[in-house]
């Protein structure tokens, strides 16, 4: 679930989020919609401060745009670290504790930065401050995801699903608690199937519907879905290790095998990926390669689980010669009895003579 709440995290920091209007916005109001506008001609002219402040405004006026964040995040990333962003929305904070917008964006990067507790704080004041906040909400419910606290994280993209019913990132939130917290695939694909009728062409939340018809049993129609997001992100390892994995279960190993290894030359230790071609190679009857691989997932990730898989087809091997070895022992141990019981006795051969 990390590599989830990562994927999406960094798809909102580089502004590839949902840009769809929000639902929950009412559209008779003239003003946030002038503002988000404004500031849309500002940020295309280069005037990212400008920019940043009709972006402002807007969420100001209706806290439930969440476009608004994503566009005012591509501002602030322009030609900014993170570092230098973190600090300017701190000070913006320092002169008003009440800034929501700030929390909000601060909570996403220090998350990006590892300051995990940071984050929760932020958040949980971004929302303290504005009830309304439909991305705030959204990113705090992703963050207790990963922090397990699955009822909370259920209450927050509650929250925000209640705000604006058709807000895909809060839909795909949803979806991975139903898939791993509870193992109900039904509902995480419908969440997903709502998540996506928001952002069609969204290849993260297709990756993972992808996945959930995998848990599920379903390998075909995972795959179809998992295909379908690997041609709009192509090079997304995870995705194109879940596309592997679909392909060994439907044992095409061969193009499994180039699945797993595209995924590699991607992220060359990605240890999911690595298990997947070990499992690959060795479904194949390349037993040497496939333990290779099983070694060196084991030394990247220190995963045991890929130790018992190695030790197991050493076991497979070394089984094969002990079988080999009693079976010609039972042979030769058959025949010297053979032969013992069709000799004469000693002394019966001697009386003859």
């Amino acid at each position: 679930m990390r590599g989830l709440w990562l994927s999406l995290l960094l798809i909102s920091l580089l502004g590839e989020g949902a840009l769809g209007a929000p639902k929950g916005a009412d559209p008779s109001s003239a003003a946030p919609d002038q503002e988000y506008r404004r500031g849309v001609s500002l940020q295309q002219e280069r005037r990212m401060s400008e920019a940043i402040d009709a972006f402002r405004a807007c969420l100001r006026l209706d806290p439930t745009r969440s476009r608004a964040y994503d566009r005012l995040k591509e501002a602030y990333g322009h030609k900014q670290t993170i570092d230098q962003v973190v600090a300017e929305l701190s000070s913006r904070t320092e002169r008003d504790r009440s800034d929501f917008v700030s929390w909000n964006l601060l909570g996403v990067l220090y998350v990006k930065q590892g300051r995990w507790s940071d984050g929760m704080a932020a958040l949980e004041r971004a929302v303290r401050s504005e009830p309304r906040d439909v991305d705030a909400w959204t990113n705090l419910g992703w963050l207790l995801t990963e922090l397990k606290q699955v009822e909370r994280a259920r209450e927050a993209f509650g929250r925000a699903l209640a705000l604006n019913p058709g807000y895909g990132r809060a839909h795909a939130g949803m979806a991975g608690l139903h898939a791993e917290g509870g193992g109900d695939y039904d509902k995480a694909i419908e969440a997903y199937r709502l998540a996506l009728s928001a952002e069609p062409d969204n290849p993260t939340y297709l990756y993972d519907m992808g996945w959930a018809y995998y848990r599920k049993g379903m390998t075909d129609r995972a795959l179809e879905v998992l295909t379908r997001a690997s041609v709009l992100a192509p090079d997304d390892p995870a995705g194109r290790a879940k596309v592997g994995w679909a392909r060994l279960r439907l044992k095409d190993y061969g193009a499994a095998i180039e699945e797993f290894q595209q995924a590699l030359r991607l992220q060359p230790t990605y240890a999911f990926a690595r298990f997947g071609l070990a499992r690959a190679l060795q479904a194949e009857g390349r037993n040497d390669s496939a333990m290779a691989e099983y070694k060196r997932a084991w030394r990247e990730s220190r995963n045991d689980l890929y130790l018992i898989y190695l030790l197991g087809l050493y076991l497979q091997r070394s089984l094969v010669f002990i079988l080999l070895v009693v079976g010609l022992a039972m042979v030769l141990t058959l025949f010297w009895l053979f032969r013992r019981n069709t000799l004469p006795p000693a002394s019966q051969s001697a009386g003859e003579k």
